[in-house]
């Protein structure tokens, strides 16, 4: 396979140089072009699960893509803009598998044109006051927006949204001044509307102009990219390019930690600025690097400093980052406007909010004891086997519990997104004496069923798992597993029905030979789809909870169905496998808990609460006027004042965390962030009907014994 790849890269390289281009610099920028798009278009039709045929219909929604990549505002292109590109709405998947790049190159022209010209009108619609007694609307919502129909029509849809941004915070102005109390005897004297107006107007100037700034430093590989994207996102919503700065910042997301100095960057005023120091990290040991001194330049180990004034921030981010045990020294101006040059050695920067942690809760009435684990995603480090993960995280937690002699366990996977799939059979494994877990299948393969090969349960006790619509892919696969096995009970809402399995190409693994324009970085590529043992999908149906519960977000959109262009439900034969529990039991725990759920507070507030929050988000236009934007923001803060303590308040229970490590009274960031995790345990509603549930099976167990 790799061979037949590195055969058609040769060609695809070949011709190029035929066409005799020139200058060196263009020679490998156009060579990047060109093995860029040949590894994309090879690998697609080798290893994606359902590949499409490159035909006109494929053209148009690549077409339709791009533009949503590029210009997801409609800020910068006209519909005269589209109508003149419309020639190659047809065209593009010639172009992608011919190795051209018309398309791209006009397309780039005319937003390079768009950026400029919008830039200088930013600046002259912001020079001047602007006339909020006009009765207009915005459309905040970029789905319901059109292009502008003409260069006139563009001009003023940029002047509402500029005026839009000024209004907000004018608004915010005149409402701190109304509330502000004036000695006139100090001098003190409320601002005049005029001048108000103006500082609103200055800083939307200076933020548009940071902003501007930075767009317009992007690079050919980034407009590159998006090109790439928008043609990946044709074939499902979890298929996309990843430029290589982007590929390692999704390794740091999912392993849970870095190899760097534990400072967060941002660009403020063209300088990279300290934006906040990770507690614990080689920045915070150090000692010399503050919040808000700005980077002048970078310097690895005792070599030449690379000035990063100015430069983009993924760039300078680069260069701070690197691996363990290295050197860095920063050579930063401090707030008092010395400058300083700070030494510091790189090391493994630990996320720890990214990790598994559990609790014993006890419910202060009955004396019951549920245990708690909280599991933000299924984490794993990709590139050391040996590393952290979220399997063995959570039995870490599992054996914590048992040993505390719990009388049911609560697995919280809401907004957890997914993750590593190895990760949650294992975690299923758990609590199941062998058995299959999830059925995989490849493209033009027999489904295959992976379950837990290894005999013995770790916990065999009353166990709920709960979901909400952000509860995703990985997640989604256990929870099936033991909703199917009737393991364990499901509470909550329908979780968001992503039921595919990507993996990663590390591109430049594969282009062996093009050192010259590397780095490439990575495709993740749907390759399979995964299936419930019964032989249905969580694709766009997601996983139903046995014991649903009223969720904010339930009568939103907000699953895998409404993405663009979804891969399709299917179902396969079931494999054979034997429920533990009776449906029975599933039957009389959903009755007991609906006789709470009704008569609780909280949750009949809920389903109230999630119905305006459909209203008000269907809601998309804003008034332009200031006596109407007035009463529209108050009526959308009066409605979120009357739902802000929805489920504000403490259940009876006592909260007691549990930790692999010992928490220093002096160690203030993490004593205050246990005792913020504790508070919120104690208010969620959602935990203590779970507990209420597990407190049911273990008086149905009694029961029937």
């Amino acid at each position: 396979m790799v061979n037949r790849l590195l055969q058609h890269l040769l060609i695809a390289v070949m011709l190029v140089y035929a066409t005799g281009c020139t200058g060196q610099s263009r020679n490998v920028e156009q060579k990047k072009d060109l093995v860029l798009t040949d590894l994309v278009k090879r690998s697609v039709e080798q290893f994606h699960f359902d590949p499409p045929a490159f035909d006109d219909k494929f053209s148009e929604k690549a077409f339709d893509e791009y533009f949503k990549q590029v210009d997801p505002f409609k800020r910068f292109f006209t519909q005269q803009d589209i109508n003149e590109l419309n020639k190659y709405k047809d065209q593009i998947d010639d172009e992608f598998k011919n190795y051209e790049f018309n398309f791209f190159n006009d397309a780039t022209d005319i937003l390079t044109q768009r950026l400029s010209e919008s830039e200088s009108l930013m600046k002259e619609i912001l020079s001047k006051p602007l006339n909020f007694d006009k009765k207009e609307t915005y459309e905040i919502d970029p789905e319901k927006r059109t292009y502008a129909k003409d260069i006139t029509a563009w001009k003023e849809s940029w002047k509402q949204a500029l005026k839009y941004e000024v209004l907000t915070r004018l608004a915010e102005s005149i409402e701190n001044q109304e509330k502000k109390k004036f000695d006139p005897e100090k001098g003190e004297k409320p601002k005049a509307f005029a001048a108000m107006e103006a500082e609103a107007r200055e800083k939307v100037l200076k933020r548009y102009t940071d902003w501007f700034h930075e767009i317009t430093k992007m690079e050919r590989s980034d407009r590159m990219a998006d090109y790439i994207n928008a043609i990946m996102a044709v074939l499902d919503p979890h298929t996309n390019y990843f430029p290589p700065k982007d590929k390692e910042d999704f390794d740091i997301t999912f392993s849970g930690q870095l190899e760097g100095i534990g400072a967060t960057l941002t660009q403020k005023d063209g300088y990279i600025t300290v934006a906040a120091i990770v507690p614990g990290s080689p920045s915070w040991k150090q000692g010399e690097l503050s919040v808000d001194d700005k980077i002048l330049k970078v310097a690895q180990g005792d070599g030449e400093p690379v000035d990063v004034v100015d430069m983009r921030l993924d760039k300078a981010v680069r260069l701070v980052r690197g691996k363990k045990g290295t050197k860095v020294t920063l050579t930063v101006r401090k707030v008092d406007g010395t400058e300083k040059q700070i030494p510091i050695t790189r090391d493994i920067v630990v996320i720890e909010e990214t990790y598994a942690k559990s609790a014993i809760i006890t419910d202060s009435i009955t004396g019951s004891r549920m245990g708690y684990i909280y599991l933000p995603s299924f984490y794993a480090n990709f590139e050391n086997p040996n590393g952290r993960s979220s399997a063995g995280d959570v039995t870490k937690e599992v054996t914590r519990l048992k040993n505390e002699k719990v009388d049911g366990i609560i697995l919280d996977l809401r907004n957890d997104g997914g993750g590593s799939l190895q990760d949650a059979i294992e975690i299923a494994g758990l609590f199941i004496d062998q058995g299959p877990v999830v059925q995989v299948k490849g493209r033009g393969t027999r489904a295959q069923a992976f379950g837990d090969p290894a005999p013995g349960i770790l916990w065999d006790g009353p166990l709920a798992i709960m979901i909400n619509p952000f509860s995703a892919s990985a997640s989604e696969i256990l929870a099936a597993a033991m909703q199917d096995h009737k393991r364990a009970v499901i509470i909550g809402s329908t979780s968001f029905g992503k039921g595919t399995v990507q993996r990663f190409l590390e591109l430049d693994d594969i282009a062996r030979g093009f050192d010259d324009v590397k780095p490439l970085g990575a495709i993740k590529m749907t390759i399979q789809k995964f299936y419930r043992i019964n032989g249905g999908a969580t694709q766009l149906k997601g996983v139903t909870p046995d014991i649903p519960l009223p969720d904010q977000y339930a009568y939103m959109e907000v699953g895998e169905r409404d993405l663009d262009n979804p891969m399709p439900w299917t179902e396969i034969a079931a494999t054979p496998y034997t429920p533990i529990n009776s449906d029975n039991l599933y039957k009389q725990l959903a009755q007991s808990s609906r006789l709470r759920v009704t008569t609780d507070s909280t949750f009949t507030r809920m389903d109230e609460y999630a119905k305006k929050l459909k209203e008000q988000r269907d809601k998309t236009l804003i008034p332009l006027d200031l006596a109407g934007f007035k009463k529209d923001k108050a009526e959308t803060e009066k409605m979120a004042k009357k739902f802000s303590k929805v489920g504000d308040y403490y259940r009876p229970v006592k909260v007691l965390p549990l930790s692999g490590e010992t928490i220093t009274p002096t160690d203030t960031t993490k004593v205050e962030m246990q005792k913020r995790w504790v508070r919120n345990l104690k208010k969620d509603a959602y935990i203590f009907e779970s507990m209420n549930v597990l407190s049911d099976w273990n008086k149905l167990a009694v029961k029937k014994d």
